[in-house]
């Protein structure tokens, strides 16, 4: 059984999503998008993963290796993944909504929202860009 605190446990899963699990630094990084949105969503996960190591630090808390980006369906053209990514993008809505409520950590649910607001940015962007993909009334 994991001794860490629930707070630990949420920052570094916060981690993973900023690092080798986003969308958006994955595409950006490897030059398969400029999309201003996808941009500003990549921005985002690199300041807020500095800030998670950051309060990581303060806290003695050592986080997980990052690991590379193992998607392979990221190779050439973002826009045929879209439907996946906003899968995905709603799974962590809905994690990181979860991580708000029930953390024990004020400093670790602050950083959870802000997380949550960028990813509900991208979200919003990408339904807009592609309204194909999106359900109605799933909102």
């Amino acid at each position: 059984m994991d001794k860490r605190p629930i707070a630990y446990r949420h920052l570094a899963r916060m981690h993973e999503m900023v690092t080798h699990t986003s969308f958006a630094r994955v595409v950006v990084e490897r030059g398969l998008c400029s999309d201003p949105a996808v941009e500003q969503a990549a921005h985002a996960d690199r300041a807020i993963d500095e800030e998670i190591q950051t309060l990581a630090r303060d806290r003695g808390w050592s986080l997980p290796e990052t690991r590379d980006y193992l998607w392979t369906m990221v190779q050439d053209d973002y826009n045929t993944v879209v439907p996946r990514v906003l899968r995905v993008v709603a799974r962590d809505l809905f994690e990181l909504d979860e991580m708000r409520r029930r953390t024990d950590d004020d400093e670790v649910a602050a950083l959870a929202s802000t997380l949550h607001s960028e990813r509900r940015a991208l979200a919003q962007s990408l339904e807009a860009e592609h309204p194909e993909f999106t359900l109605p009334g799933a909102k």
